[in-house]
């Protein structure tokens, strides 16, 4: 927020499960994931949120649930590798700005996102060791490093305050022939109710578009209006 000490309203825990092939001299990928939003103390999920600049209270607190996610980028663009020969690891960074028409820009979302444009910054960094990047097999040991730059979260109904959300998350791949039960039990709960997140979709969809929170938001906005409704809602 303009003028104000930065706050900080939410832990996050999430997963993505992916799957790439290379197909017509590009490199497609198609996945799924799950964010949660989680109290800033007690780690624990949230359902509701009390928002402290408007003074609303009961917020239906509206998790990240994309599905799919895809993505078809030439086979052979260049990767911007950065190597530490102290440590012996390597890492490829990708920054990704973002611009387009807004999914949100109509009248009914105006307290949601009154903006006509989306507009956000996300920033990944993936780190393993210099070996294994040079290898031609599978790479199982990778860190990752996510960070995003974007406006309020629709479910915050900020109206048209200023201001935006920093995501910066840590996290690592899980190695080959693991489960959602590896994750971190909140995941491997939630997962349980929600199955078609245990695994990748098989095939890439030329004929589907990639859902974003925004997207999300609005396909499902007759549901956030049932304040009993407990998310992520997958129906």
């Amino acid at each position: 927020m303009p003028d104000q000490q930065p706050k900080k309203i939410f832990q996050c825990l999430g997963m993505n499960v992916s799957r790439a092939q290379i197909e017509e001299g590009k490199l497609k990928s198609q996945g799924r994931e799950l964010t949660y939003y989680l109290d800033p103390i007690t780690g624990e999920k949230l359902d509701k949120w009390d928002n402290p600049w408007t003074g609303e209270k009961d917020l239906p607190v509206v998790h990240i649930a994309n599905d799919p996610i895809q993505m078809a980028i030439p086979a052979q663009i260049p990767l911007d590798v950065r190597h530490n020969p102290f440590s012996k690891t390597s890492s490829v960074v990708s920054e990704i700005p973002l611009f387009y028409p807004s999914p949100l820009a109509d009248e009914k979302f105006k307290d949601f996102d009154p903006n006509r444009m989306y507009q956000a910054g996300e920033f990944f960094t993936f780190k393993c060791a210099t070996n294994d990047l040079e290898s031609q097999t599978t790479i199982n040991d990778v860190e990752v490093n996510w960070t995003r730059v974007s406006r309020f979260s629709p479910f915050m109904k900020m109206k048209d305050h200023q201001g935006y959300l920093v995501f910066h998350c840590t996290g690592y791949k899980l190695p080959q022939r693991s489960t959602s039960d590896d994750l971190h039990p909140l995941l491997a709960q939630e997962i349980k109710t929600h199955t078609t997140y245990a695994t990748a979709p098989v095939e890439y969809d030329t004929n589907a578009k990639s859902v974003s929170s925004w997207s999300y938001f609005r396909d499902h906005f007759n549901q956030y209006q049932q304040k009993d409704i407990i998310w992520p809602c997958l129906e």
